[in-house]
Formats: structure tokens, sequence, C-alpha cells
């Protein structure tokens, strides 16, 4: 329950957080698995659900691992996600963009409101089944390009990274010829490698749907931005600055976030065999088991950061005003206390109630669709490939770790 409905919190439990010694510096790495979240976080959620950590600016932040911690930070609206508050967790000790600051993931109350309200009427339930044609079209192109390349084929290169962003392209209008460019843009803004980078590859996204946006006012397409051009830019209720953040951020994020959870989640499968022939046996467990994989991969390896506009309790700890947050899914998605044997893969599980996806008023508002994609990719691939396995099961998995998202950068396969 969101702690907005609780008690005032108790002045006893309002220890400063800058008078506290940082049990750990943000981020962490090591593993014991390439599926499990880092040692170290695992460690402390155990004894200390609520932990005063170091960001990588030296400036101090809670970490919240505990499952109703998490979801108490990310639906109370005493929690803020405004980039451009002092207080707000700099991961990576860089300045953040300007440009950033004013993008949806950004914003809170009302005007989050009005602006997510024109994406998820375009991104229904009922529209993302209608699309299950489409991607099961695409996916099968793309697995004949896994098939044409052979045996010890790289699954990243041919279909995790191909779904998504051609699913993308088709949903948001952008020309199939225009396919490379789109997905190198998206994929060096996760890239938390380089500022420079980053923001070139910022600046020409920004570009590029301008160019898009363009052509919708001239030309009447039936895609995503050629509706929203229609009903909200041609009736002011948006600018023209603001529908073109509204598209580039939606798909950037949505197509890596797909990408990233295929190459994980085959990976994850291919190392649980057990889990792997339950699937193939039992094609009726695909959609739980996407849920179920989406809980078990750290995914969202550097958590959703917030701020406190206002005193706040989470798991008896108060959270003073102008304090940072840091709410980290993966551990939550391992809270003993909501998940039995969380550690362990069951694709037989009820894991619905997974935190990868967010929580609130920021929720994914593309979640119908991914969750989709990744039902009909892993089922059509367990399909045509079903002897399927490790190129050479005894190699260290390829993952990279320092992006936004936790990945696996290679998938050597053969069958």
């Amino acid at each position: 329950m969101s702690s907005h409905s609780a008690a005032a919190p108790d002045p006893e439990t309002a220890t400063p957080l800058h008078t506290l010694a940082p049990e750990l510096t943000f981020p962490q790495f090591e593993r014991s698995t390439p599926f499990d979240p880092p040692q170290a976080y695992t460690e402390l959620s155990g004894r200390c659900p609520v932990a005063p950590v170091s960001m990588a600016d030296g400036k101090p932040s809670w970490l919240i691992s505990s499952f109703e911690g998490v979801r108490t930070t990310l639906s109370d609206p005493r929690f803020s996600s405004d980039m451009s508050h002092p207080g707000f967790p700099n991961r990576t000790g860089k300045p953040v963009d300007d440009l950033l600051k004013d993008t949806l993931g950004a914003m809170d109350g009302e005007r989050h409101r009005y602006y997510r309200r024109m994406l998820t009427g375009e991104l229904t339930v009922r529209r993302a089944k209608a699309m299950r044609p489409v991607i099961t079209q695409i996916t099968d192109e793309a697995l004949d390009q896994l098939a044409a390349a052979g045996p010890g084929a790289d699954l990243v290169k041919h279909v995790a990274f191909v779904v998504p962003s051609r699913v993308a392209c088709h949903l948001v209008g952008i020309p199939l010829s225009d396919y490379e460019l789109f997905t190198g843009m998206a994929a060096t803004l996760m890239d938390s490698t380089s500022s420079d980078d980053q923001f070139a590859a910022l600046q020409n996204m920004v570009s590029y749907f301008d160019t898009l946006v363009t052509d919708r006012e001239h030309h009447d397409r039936d895609d995503l931005l050629g509706h929203m051009v229609r009903r909200y830019l041609a009736t002011g209720e948006l600018t023209r600055d603001m529908l073109i953040r509204l598209a580039w951020t939606t798909m950037a994020a949505g197509q890596e976030t797909t990408a990233h959870m295929i190459g994980l989640g085959v990976a994850a499968l291919l190392r649980h065999p057990d889990q792997l022939e339950l699937l193939r046996r039992e094609p009726h467990l695909l959609p739980g088991a996407v849920d179920e994989l989406m809980r078990y991969l750290p995914l969202i390896q550097f958590g959703i950061p917030r701020v406190a506009m206002d005193d706040v309790e989470v798991d008896g700890q108060t959270v003073t005003a102008g304090e940072g947050v840091v709410a980290l899914p993966p551990l939550a998605n391992r809270d003993p206390a909501v998940f039995e044997r969380p550690d362990e893969l069951d694709v037989r599980r009820n894991a619905r109630q997974h935190l990868t996806f967010g929580y609130g008023p920021h929720q994914c508002p593309a979640h119908a669709l991914a969750r989709l994609e990744l039902e009909v990719v892993y089922g059509r691939l367990l399909e045509r490939f079903p002897t399927l396995r490790l190129a050479d099961s005894d190699a260290d998995l390829k993952v990279q770790d320092k992006d936004i998202m936790y990945r696996v950068s290679e998938l050597a396969v053969t069958w």
C-alpha cells in the first residue's frame, strides 16, 4: 500500500541522510551469476531495505530495495521525477541535458497526466493485440535471417535487436529504409559510456523526428505519429517540440527494453534447460513466462531515481524533503515476502505484479505491446528451433553492465 495514505512520519526516524555513513557506492557491478543483481545489493537489502548510499557525484541518496518500498517510491506523489531538482540522484556524475529534463519521464502530477493520456490512447491493449500478425511476420523474417546465418549465429544481432526496432518503426511510422539509422541513435542514447556521443545522438534523434512530423503535416498517414499530429498538434493540444519529445523518448526506450529482454530471456532459458523444456511441452505457459523472466532478470540495473518533495516514511525510515532515492526493481522483484523462492526461475509462477515495467503513474505505457512482442519471439523461436542451445554452453555470457539497461551483448546459438 502506498505510504501517502499512511500516518505522518515519526520525527524520531527522521535521521538526516547527509549525517549517515554510506553503506556502499552506487552503482555496484559484481554478480554471482549473470542473471542475479549485484551481490552487494542483495546483502544490503536483507538487513537494510532503505539504505544510505553514495552516488557518483559524491552526494548521498537512499537505496530502496523492498517490494513495498519500491512501490511506495514509484506511486507516492510526494516523490518527484524532476531531474532539475538539486536533490535528484545522479548516477553518472555528469550534467543532465536540458532536453531530458522536460520529457514525460521527468514530469509530475497533472502535467504528466495531460501528456501521458495522449500516448496511452495510442498504446492500448486492444491495439497491441491487433499488431500480433505484424509482430509475427517481423519475427519470422528475423528467424529466417538467423537460420540463414547458420549454427553459431548471434541471436542478439539477428533477432533481439531486429524485431523490437522494426516493430517500433512500424508503430511510429519510421520508414524501413531508416531502420539502421533509428536503431543506431537509440542504442547510443542508452550507452552511458560517452556523454558526447549521447548528446550528439539526442540532437540527431530530435532532428530526425522533426522531419517525420513535417511529413505527417503534409501527408495523412495511419501510424502513431500521424494520429498524434492530427489529434493533438493540429488542435493546439501539443506543441511541436513536446510531440517530438513524446515520440522519440517512447520509441527509443521501448525498443531498447524489449531488445535486451529478448537476449537476456533466451540466455536465461538456455541456461535453465528444465524451464526451457517446460515451455516446449506447454506453450500455453508463455504469457506467464514472459512476466517471470522480467521479474527474474535484472534489466533495470541502475534503478529508478526520485527526489522527496515532502517527508515520506518508507519501510520505517523517514525520507526527508529534498533527499534523493533510487528505487531498485531487480531487488524488489526478488523480495521473499512477495515471491516464494525468489532467486529461482519458475515459468509456472504468477509473476504479473513484478516491477520491471515500473509502477504507478509512470508505469511503462507500452507494457502490453512489450509483453506481446516477447511472447511471440520466445514462442516462434522455440517452435522454429526445437533443438536451440548455446553454441558453447561452458563459455561466459558476454554481458554489458555499463549501459542504462543490463543486457547480453552477444549470444551465439546453435540447433
